[in-house]
C-alpha cells in the first residue's frame, strides 16, 4: 500500500515547515544539501540529535568527547572554520529547540528541519505543536544501512582511539539490534496519531535511483514549488555555514568523516547492489533481521517513483 500524497494546507504564500526524520546512513545529509538550494529556505540540521547528545553525555563541550587524540583533530578545525549561522553547542536542549521551532523568527517561506527520528524517542513532548509542520520520513533497507553504519563506527574508532586496532569485534559494533528502526517506526505511528495524519515516507535507494521522479512528488507533498534545477547543486560543503545547527557538534562529525561524501555531493547517485547475505558480518545480519519488519511496514506506505 502506498501513501496518498496530499499537499500541505495553505497557499504558497504561507510559511511551509517540514521535518525530515531520517535513519542513520540514509542519504539525509545529501537531501538536506539539496534542500539548501531551494528558493527561500531556512535549514535546521539535527537540533534534536545535538540536544540528545548533550543530555546523554552530561555536558555540552564536544571537545572533551574524543580524548587527547580527538582534541588533536578537532581543535585546529575549530580555529579555522567559519561559523556562519551555526550556533554554540551549549544552546541545544530539547526545550530550547522546541521554543525555537515554534516561534520561527525568520522571513523565509520554507523552514526545513532535518533530524534523526531516534533522537526524539521518549521526548515527543518537545516536538513543536504550533505552526504547520509537515512530517516526512526517509528510510533505507536495513542491510546497507547497518553495513554502512558498521564501517563508519569502525572508522571513528580507528581515527580517534589511542591504539592500533583496526576493527571492533563483531559483537561490539552494533548494539540493540532493533533499536533504531523500532524507534523510527514508533515515531511514525505517533506522528500519524497526534501530529500529521498523512506523513510522507521516501525510500533513500529509490530517491537515489529516481530523483527526477521522486523529488517532484516530495515537493508537491510538502507544498513547495519544484524546479528541475533542484536535481543538481553546488558541490561545495560551504552551504552548511548557512544552516542553524551546532557549530561544534557539526564540526565534530565533519572531522570524523560522518558526512564527508554527502557534503561533497552535487546530485543524487544510485546505490550499488545490496551485498549478499553470506558476505555480511554477523552483527549486521542480526540487526538487519530484527529491523526488517519495521522497515517493511513503512516501505509499504512510501511514495513510489
Amino acid at each position: 500500500m502506498t501513501t496518498k500524497v496530499d499537499k500541505h494546507e495553505g497557499s504558497v504564500d504561507d510559511q511551509v515547515c517540514v521535518f525530515l526524520w531520517a535513519l542513520p546512513r540514509s542519504l539525509s545529509t545529501a537531501v538536506t544539501k539539496c534542500m539548501s538550494f531551494v528558493d527561500g529556505v531556512q535549514v535546521w540540521y539535527e537540533p534534536y540529535l545535538f540536544s540528545r547528545q548533550n543530555e546523554d553525555m552530561g555536558n555540552t563541550d564536544v571537545t572533551t568527547r574524543w580524548g587527547e587524540q580527538g582534541l588533536h583533530l578537532i581543535l585546529p578545525a575549530l580555529a579555522k572554520e567559519p561559523r556562519g549561522k551555526r550556533l554554540d553547542n551549549e544552546l541545544f536542549s530539547f526545550p530550547w529547540v522546541k521554543s525555537q521551532l515554534e516561534k520561527q523568527d525568520t522571513d523565509e517561506k520554507i523552514v526545513f528541519v532535518k533530524d534523526m527520528a531516534n533522537a526524539v524517542h521518549g521526548k515527543y513532548e518537545f516536538l513543536p505543536t504550533t505552526g504547520k509542520f509537515r512530517h516526512t520520513f526517509l528510510i533505507r533497507d536495513p542491510i546497507p544501512m547497518y553495513n554502512s553504519l558498521r564501517k563508519l563506527l569502525n572508522k571513528l574508532r580507528v581515527d580517534t582511539a589511542a591504539h592500533t586496532s583496526t576493527e571492533m569485534p563483531e559483537s561490539d559494533v552494533l548494539q540493540q539490534p532493533d533499536h533504531t528502526y523500532k524507534n523510527t517506526h514508533d515515531m511514525w505511528k505517533y506522528v500519524k496519531e497526534h501530529l500529521d495524519p498523512n506523513p510522507i515516507i521516501i525510500d533513500s535507494a529509490e530517491l537515489a535511483a529516481h530523483p527526477d521522479k521522486l523529488l517532484p512528488k516530495y515537493f508537491d507533498a510538502i507544498g513547495v514549488p519544484y524546479k528541475e534545477e533542484y536535481l543538481q547543486w553546488d558541490s561545495s560543503p560551504d552551504v552548511a555555514n548557512q544552516w542553524k545547527t551546532s557549530f561544534q557538534g557539526f564540526l565534530f562529525a565533519s572531522v570524523g568523516g560522518v558526512h564527508e561524501k554527502a557534503m561533497g555531493s552535487a546530485c543524487f547517485v544510485p546505490e550499488g547492489p545490496i551485498p549478499p547475505r553470506n558476505d555480511l558480518p554477523a552483527d549486521v545480519i542480526k540487526c538487519a533481521d530484527a529491523a526488517r519488519p519495521y522497515y517493511e511496514e513503512m516501505f509499504e506506505h512510501r511514495i513510489e517513483p
